[in-house]
């Protein structure tokens, strides 16, 4: 007895029936075994208050959008179901939705304040299941009511393994919205508590995807709110859901809608719901008829309450008499700010409702303000000529682009043609003659004739054809790109004068950093070139010298840092200038190199990576004392043969710090040529490199028979140095 006064009491509370009602409802709901909702299931039903867990909720549908509101088709899923006709429908439609993510039933119930279904609707399980899961709704819900009296989503496993989604809402509204009277003839009667619930079921399974629970909440609290509303009104009159009432919205050229009145205790009108709209429907701030339909008329427009309209409204449904109302100002508040807007209504009371519908008189002026300041702003200007009627339409910017009195009105094409520079012509013609053949629109760029100076104008243009492939007119684009090409021309101004300073720059940087050339040197001439590379503003890694020594030698070294650009020639000068330091202290040619691979290893920046010769010129015996650190080798050209002087041991400067170079020693002759280089004569990435060595001895022979100069020439243009590389070359001639 305990049990059965404490479950009465909750019906009482949650569901505002009297006494005896609910302990009638408790006792049958009591003493009626429960069968087990789903095959296998021992029986029991879930521990709701262990198991169930509250979802968080927006409530009356604003809030955070989750994934089912993402995109045009979780809207459209969201509109459909908030306008489903009838509880049947509802839960085929929500069952269409979460059928394909598992769900194996969806169950609805509104529950009346005798503890009665008021209504129900099943989808996607058979009826006798349907009879056993029709008390899942008060079983494991009705405990969690009086928690959750609005609006709330719960998690429910079930003892069989189901698992189960439930949307729950228990509160007190007002009668129906469409006129019934409180005997509750049409819908709820005034202050009546009602229960709703939707309920959606999973056999066991794997937890589900977090974007598929999101997306399950949503549409499940979708249809929760569209089941109270259905409660809310009951069933409406026929005639107010016969078909040709939505043949009639939908021919209504204009927005209009289907309202019907929400009553307080008294059965006073204290609001308007949107029960359907056609497809013109919409608000000032652009909300589309699924975004609007099934909620408030002055959530919608808010400004008409200000205006009296919502009076009117009221009115109207009270003396049967239509509205027609002229148009009219208002102000939309949004955010703090008011829109204004210039409307006009009507309305007509139908069954218990009203048909009412409303034109934004404003919408074509904004329309054309708008554009109106694109084209001011972009410098745009469009233009229509009719080759069947001959009107031509301008808009107003047309005007100004050519220097034009709006006046004197549009001008035909053939005149218009006067109005583009004579250089310009030919680029006219040939975008006229694309259009025609090709049949596709156009673009092409002219200046201006009568402006000073001229304007560029850019010109899109098409042909519009009729369905037999004739020719009705021309569209036309056009756009003032005046100040765009000023400013291509300012910056292309700028970079020649940059790219003439740096070249200046690099120039200076270049005589700062190496030698003065010497062409004549104790026993020798000499010709030689450097050449950076095409994208390292004439600064470079190569480096070279050839300076006589106070001890009577020859100093003669070339090398190559790695890269190039500023980079390299900063490493490129930390050698060099090492050194000449290191070469005026008599050291031979393998210890200047040891003390150059040091200072590459340890450079404050970072290892320098180069390679090197360095050789000393004896002029009273003419030898050729010389070391090579990882440098291609030079060439001896003697007595019309070319070869290479062979010197194994050394490795590129900054690999290690124990290089082990050695000291070769050649005697020349008078009339030699030796022939030192960087890798950017013979190095290609499209050429192998024994190929272009080979190319280079024989360049080397054919070229000795004229002077240095004329051996550096031949070199160089039989070889095409390499523009990606730096390139240096020395040709020293031994005189006699």
């Amino acid at each position: 007895m305990d049990r059965l006064n404490r479950v009465a009491e909750l019906f009482t509370e949650c569901l505002g029936c009297d006494e005896e009602a609910a302990r009638t409802y408790t006792r049958r709901l009591l003493e009626e075994p429960v069968a087990p909702s789903h095959p296998g299931s021992s029986g029991g039903g879930p521990q709701p208050a262990a198991a169930g867990r509250p979802v968080a909720q927006d409530g009356a549908g604003g809030g955070r959008r989750t994934a089912a509101g993402d995109g045009p088709d979780g809207r459209e899923s969201l509109a459909a179901v908030s306008r489903a006709p009838s509880p049947v429908g509802l839960a085929r439609l929500l069952h269409d939705q979460v059928g394909p993510h598992g769900a194996s039933a969806v169950l609805l119930a509104a529950i009346d304040r005798q503890g009665e279904l008021r209504m129900s609707g099943v989808a996607g399980t058979s009826a006798r299941e349907a009879d056993t899961r029709s008390r899942i709704p008060l079983r494991c819900v009705l405990p969690l009511a009086r928690t959750a009296p609005e609006d709330q989503l719960l998690w429910i496993d079930d003892d069989s393994g189901d698992r189960i989604l439930a949307w729950v809402s228990s509160r007190s509204g007002p009668s129906s919205p469409y006129g019934g009277r409180a005997d509750g003839r049409h819908g709820r009667s005034p202050g009546e508590r009602l229960l709703c619930v939707v309920i959606v079921v999973w056999p066991a399974g794997p937890p589900l995807e977090q974007a598929v629970r999101q997306r399950t909440e949503e549409l499940t609290g979708s249809a929760g709110r569209r089941l109270c509303g259905l409660a809310d009104r009951g069933l409406p009159e026929e005639n107010l859901r016969a078909p040709w009432l939505a043949a009639v919205l939908d021919v209504i050229p204009i927005p209009a809608a289907l309202l019907f009145p929400v009553r307080d205790a008294r059965g006073r009108v204290v609001a308007f719901n949107i029960d359907r709209c056609n497809g013109h429907a919409t608000d000032l701030l652009g909300r589309t008829p699924g975004q609007i339909t099934g909620g408030r008329l002055l959530e919608a427009l808010p400004g008409l309450a200000h205006a009296g309209i919502f009076d009117a409204y009221v009115k109207v449904l009270e003396t049967g008499r239509p509205l027609h109302r002229d148009p009219f100002s208002c102000e939309e508040p949004f955010r703090g700010v008011r829109y204004p807007a210039v409307l006009s209504v009507r309305a007509q009371r139908i069954g218990g409702g009203l048909l009412v519908s409303w034109q934004f008189h404003d919408e074509q002026a904004r329309m054309a303000a708008r554009i109106d300041d694109a084209e001011r702003l972009v410098d745009l200007a469009w233009a229509e000529w009719n080759l069947i009627t001959g009107e031509i339409t301008w808009s107003r910017r047309m005007y100004d682009i050519f220097d034009l009195d709006p006046a004197l009105g549009p001008l035909s094409l053939d005149r218009l043609s006067q109005h583009i520079g004579e250089n310009d012509l030919p680029v006219l013609t040939r975008a006229v003659q694309t259009l025609c053949e090709q049949r596709e629109p156009v673009t092409f760029e002219v200046r201006t004739r009568h402006a000073d100076p001229p304007r560029h104008v850019r010109v899109t243009a098409e042909l519009v054809r009729d369905s037999l492939g004739n020719l009705i007119a021309v569209h036309g684009v056009v756009q003032d790109v005046s100040a765009a090409r000023r400013m291509e021309a300012a910056l292309e101004a700028s970079r020649c004068e940059a790219e003439r300073h740096r070249l200046r720059m690099a120039e200076e940087l270049q005589l700062a950093l190496l030698p003065r050339q010497h062409n004549t040197l104790p026993g020798l001439s000499m010709a030689l070139r450097y050449q950076p590379a095409e994208d390292s503003a004439r600064i470079g890694g190569d480096w070279f010298e050839a300076t006589p020594l106070p001890d009577g030698r020859v100093l003669i070294a070339i090398g190559d840092v790695s890269g190039h650009g500023l980079l390299a020639a900063a490493g490129m000068a930390q050698l060099r200038h090492a050194l000449l330091g290191i070469a005026h202290t008599g050291a031979d040619a393998a210890r200047i190199l040891d003390c150059l691979n040091l200072v590459a290893c340890h450079s404050h920046e970072e290892t320098v990576m180069a390679t090197a010769i360095v050789g000393h010129f004896h002029p009273h015996d003419r030898t050729l004392a010389w070391a090579r650190g990882g440098h291609p080798p030079p060439v001896l050209v003697r007595a019309g043969q070319a070869r290479e002087l062979h010197n194994a041991d050394g490795i590129s400067l900054g690999a290690t710090l124990d290089p082990g170079y050695r000291l070769e020693t050649v005697r020349l002759q008078p009339g030699d040529r030796v022939i030192l280089y960087t890798d950017g004569l013979v190095e290609r990435r499209d050429d192998r490199r024994d190929e272009r060595s080979a190319l280079l001895l024989d360049a080397a022979r054919q070229g000795a028979r004229g002077g240095p100069e004329e051996h550096l020439q031949t070199l160089l243009s039989t070889l095409d140095t390499n523009p990606e590389d730096d390139t240096c070359v020395i040709v020293l001639h031994v005189r006699k």
